[in-house]
């Protein structure tokens, strides 16, 4: 479910709007911080997986 939302074209056209609009009023922090929050959530999203697949490989090689 969280994979589906993290990579949602939808999200990443509001992100841009957003970014867009700060930047063109000059909140420049504004237009930072939402992306950059969504940028932890795609490492995290990542390492989860990268974990979850670890764990999955080393349970497969002990049988």
């Amino acid at each position: 479910m969280i994979n589906e939302v993290l990579h949602s074209r939808l999200i990443a056209f509001f992100l841009g709007l957003w970014a867009m609009y700060c930047a063109s009023i000059g909140a420049y922090d504004g237009a930072l911080f939402i992306p950059s929050i969504y940028v932890v959530l795609l490492l995290l999203n990542y390492l989860d997986q990268k974990k979850s697949e670890g764990s999955r490989n080393a349970h497969a090689q002990s049988k």
